[in-house]
């Protein structure tokens, strides 16, 4: 048995399998993966990833439903694309708050929900 860091030219494969049994889809250059391997047979797999965590929004009541929140999330994506990053989520605690993050766009929909750049 060994276990040891994961390849960049190995994300792609270990990426579909993670997403295979219910995990995040891995970026490649954001994420770091230890792997246990048995001989030639990778049997497990850790992983992170470099995202940033959507901590919030806010616009006061009387500019609300005026699209400025939307201004604001391309405002912060165009940033974050910008720094590198190709993915952030968010950890909601209810219905309505996935609800708002959902539809700044596509997201993937785990407990926490990703939002690929």
């Amino acid at each position: 048995m060994q276990v040891r860091i994961a390849t960049p030219e190995e994300t792609e494969k270990l990426s579909q399998l993670s997403v295979s049994v219910g995990n995040i889809p891995f970026l490649r250059d954001q994420s770091v993966i230890a792997l246990l391997e048995d001989g030639k047979e990778m049997v497990g797999f850790a992983a992170v990833q470099n995202a940033q965590h959507a901590a919030g929004s806010w616009v006061k009541e009387p500019f609300r439903k005026q699209r400025w929140s939307y201004q604001l999330r391309h405002c912060l994506d165009s940033e974050l694309r910008r720094r590198g990053f190709a993915v952030y989520f968010a950890l909601p605690s209810n219905d309505f708050e996935k609800h708002l993050f959902a539809k700044y766009g596509m997201v993937t929909e785990h407990l926490a929900q990703v939002r690929q750049l």
